[in-house]
Protein backbone atom coordinates (compact mmCIF):
# COMPACT_ATOMS: atom_id res chain seq x y z
CA UNK A 1 0.00 0.00 0.00
CA UNK A 2 1.46 3.17 -0.79
CA UNK A 3 0.63 6.96 0.79
CA UNK A 4 -0.51 9.71 -1.08
CA UNK A 5 0.86 12.82 -1.05
CA UNK A 6 -1.49 14.33 1.23
CA UNK A 7 -0.75 11.36 4.13
CA UNK A 8 2.70 12.20 3.86
CA UNK A 9 2.62 15.51 4.39
CA UNK A 10 0.02 15.30 7.37
CA UNK A 11 2.59 12.84 9.37
CA UNK A 12 5.75 14.84 8.40
CA UNK A 13 3.63 18.05 9.34
CA UNK A 14 2.83 16.03 12.79
CA UNK A 15 6.38 14.91 13.40
CA UNK A 16 7.56 18.70 13.14
CA UNK A 17 4.64 19.95 15.48
CA UNK A 18 2.21 20.66 13.36
CA UNK A 19 -1.71 19.98 14.06
CA UNK A 20 -3.09 16.00 12.63
CA UNK A 21 -6.52 16.00 11.33
CA UNK A 22 -9.12 14.63 13.28
CA UNK A 23 -9.52 10.57 12.90
CA UNK A 24 -11.89 9.14 10.70
CA UNK A 25 -15.54 7.70 11.34
CA UNK A 26 -15.56 6.17 7.75
CA UNK A 27 -12.87 5.84 4.69
CA UNK A 28 -14.32 5.32 1.45
CA UNK A 29 -13.42 2.66 -1.32
CA UNK A 30 -12.32 3.59 -5.09
CA UNK A 31 -11.34 1.22 -7.90
CA UNK A 32 -8.86 1.63 -10.57
CA UNK A 33 -7.66 0.35 -14.14
CA UNK A 34 -4.15 0.63 -12.77
CA UNK A 35 -1.96 2.86 -10.00
CA UNK A 36 -3.89 5.67 -9.14
CA UNK A 37 -1.33 7.94 -8.48
CA UNK A 38 -0.37 10.13 -5.31
CA UNK A 39 -3.44 11.98 -5.46
CA UNK A 40 -5.47 9.00 -6.19
CA UNK A 41 -7.47 10.79 -9.90
CA UNK A 42 -5.28 8.23 -11.99
CA UNK A 43 -7.50 5.18 -13.39
CA UNK A 44 -10.66 5.90 -11.46
CA UNK A 45 -13.39 3.63 -12.45
CA UNK A 46 -15.39 3.86 -9.46
CA UNK A 47 -18.47 5.99 -11.18
CA UNK A 48 -18.70 3.77 -14.51
CA UNK A 49 -18.66 0.50 -11.92
CA UNK A 50 -21.19 1.83 -9.22
CA UNK A 51 -23.41 3.61 -11.51
CA UNK A 52 -22.20 7.08 -9.72
CA UNK A 53 -19.82 8.87 -8.41
CA UNK A 54 -19.75 8.28 -4.82
CA UNK A 55 -17.30 5.97 -3.03
CA UNK A 56 -18.29 3.09 -0.78
CA UNK A 57 -18.26 3.98 2.77
CA UNK A 58 -16.37 1.26 5.47
CA UNK A 59 -16.74 2.07 8.68
CA UNK A 60 -12.85 2.41 10.66
CA UNK A 61 -14.49 0.49 13.26
CA UNK A 62 -14.31 -2.25 10.51
CA UNK A 63 -10.85 -2.58 10.88
CA UNK A 64 -8.61 -4.93 12.92
CA UNK A 65 -6.55 -3.99 15.60
CA UNK A 66 -2.74 -2.75 14.94
CA UNK A 67 -1.00 -5.93 14.20
CA UNK A 68 2.51 -7.25 13.18
CA UNK A 69 2.60 -7.78 9.45
CA UNK A 70 4.04 -10.56 7.33
CA UNK A 71 7.43 -9.30 5.74
CA UNK A 72 7.81 -6.30 8.57
CA UNK A 73 5.71 -3.56 9.71
CA UNK A 74 2.14 -3.22 11.39
CA UNK A 75 -0.95 -3.55 9.62
CA UNK A 76 -4.80 -3.23 9.67
CA UNK A 77 -6.89 -5.39 7.36
CA UNK A 78 -10.52 -4.93 6.91
CA UNK A 79 -12.25 -6.99 9.68
CA UNK A 80 -15.73 -7.89 7.63
CA UNK A 81 -16.83 -8.67 4.26
CA UNK A 82 -16.74 -4.63 2.70
CA UNK A 83 -19.00 -4.88 -0.33
CA UNK A 84 -18.45 -1.90 -3.29
CA UNK A 85 -20.99 -3.01 -5.15
CA UNK A 86 -24.01 -5.49 -4.96
CA UNK A 87 -24.60 -4.97 -8.90
CA UNK A 88 -21.92 -3.46 -11.24
CA UNK A 89 -23.39 -0.58 -13.47
CA UNK A 90 -20.54 -1.01 -16.03
CA UNK A 91 -21.92 -1.51 -19.77
CA UNK A 92 -18.76 -3.14 -20.76
CA UNK A 93 -15.97 -5.38 -19.03
CA UNK A 94 -13.35 -3.43 -16.87
CA UNK A 95 -10.30 -4.67 -15.40
CA UNK A 96 -9.64 -3.43 -11.86
CA UNK A 97 -6.01 -3.85 -10.66
CA UNK A 98 -6.09 -1.53 -8.01
CA UNK A 99 -8.14 0.41 -4.85
CA UNK A 100 -7.98 3.81 -3.19
CA UNK A 101 -8.72 4.96 0.24
CA UNK A 102 -10.15 8.01 0.95
CA UNK A 103 -11.50 10.57 3.74
CA UNK A 104 -15.21 11.32 2.04
CA UNK A 105 -17.78 9.94 -0.38
CA UNK A 106 -16.87 12.29 -2.96
CA UNK A 107 -13.56 15.10 -3.24
CA UNK A 108 -11.71 14.64 -0.26
CA UNK A 109 -8.33 13.46 0.51
CA UNK A 110 -6.82 10.91 -0.96
CA UNK A 111 -5.01 8.68 1.75
CA UNK A 112 -3.88 5.21 0.17
CA UNK A 113 -3.69 3.39 -2.67
CA UNK A 114 -2.89 -0.63 -2.68
CA UNK A 115 -2.88 -2.87 -5.47
CA UNK A 116 -4.77 -5.98 -5.72
CA UNK A 117 -3.06 -9.25 -5.70
CA UNK A 118 -4.80 -10.62 -9.04
CA UNK A 119 -6.76 -8.24 -11.58
CA UNK A 120 -10.29 -8.50 -11.19
CA UNK A 121 -12.72 -8.63 -14.58
CA UNK A 122 -15.74 -6.79 -13.78
CA UNK A 123 -18.82 -7.60 -15.79
CA UNK A 124 -22.22 -5.87 -15.68
CA UNK A 125 -24.26 -7.17 -12.46
CA UNK A 126 -21.22 -8.15 -10.26
CA UNK A 127 -20.82 -8.13 -7.14
CA UNK A 128 -17.21 -6.48 -6.25
CA UNK A 129 -16.20 -7.11 -2.64
CA UNK A 130 -13.27 -7.61 -0.36
CA UNK A 131 -13.24 -10.76 1.44
CA UNK A 132 -12.30 -10.34 4.91
CA UNK A 133 -8.93 -9.31 5.51
CA UNK A 134 -8.18 -9.08 1.77
CA UNK A 135 -7.76 -5.08 2.17
CA UNK A 136 -4.20 -4.77 4.30
CA UNK A 137 -2.58 -1.19 5.16
CA UNK A 138 0.44 -1.59 5.43
CA UNK A 139 3.57 0.15 7.73
CA UNK A 140 6.69 -0.40 7.35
Amino acid sequence: MAFSSYLANKILGWIKNSSFPNALTNVYVSVHTADPGVAGSNNDVTSSIKGSGTRTSIASTSFSTVSSASGGGYEITNAIVSQITTSAQNSSPTTVTHFGIWDAATAGNFLASGELTTSVDVQLGDTVQFNQGAMAIKVI
